[in-house]
């Protein structure tokens, strides 16, 4: 027969399974946040020019996308009529140079 101390430890559990406790949340799903580590998409952050003879070059590398909007979204990042940062997806071959001015209309 069970103790008084075990019959509340079982009321108190039985309760707390009720109010959902116990339940597993999406993101903690088995081994997602190893898998997430190798899969997520890295970005960099390149300087584009508005003089076509200064090369565009990247400022910073390993960005998540928030990082990466966050950084181009300060106005601290631009200089108006001279430059402006820019973000794009990392690849094997991403080194900023060589990469297509963007249509940005009146500077």
């Amino acid at each position: 027969m069970a103790s008084k101390k075990q019959l509340a430890w079982r009321k108190k559990f039985a309760k707390m399974s009720k109010a959902g406790k116990f339940k597993k949340s999406k993101s903690s799903k088995g081994g997602a946040k190893f898998k997430d580590k190798w899969t997520k998409k890295k970005y960099m952050i390149i300087r584009f020019y508005r003089d076509e003879n200064i090369p565009s070059r990247v400022i910073k590398k390993g960005l998540t996308l928030a990082q990466a909007r966050k950084h181009t979204n300060d106005p601290k990042t631009m200089k108006k009529g001279v430059w402006f940062d820019g973000y794009d997806e990392e690849d094997d071959t991403s080194f900023g140079q060589d990469r297509e001015r963007p249509d940005t209309g009146d500077w």
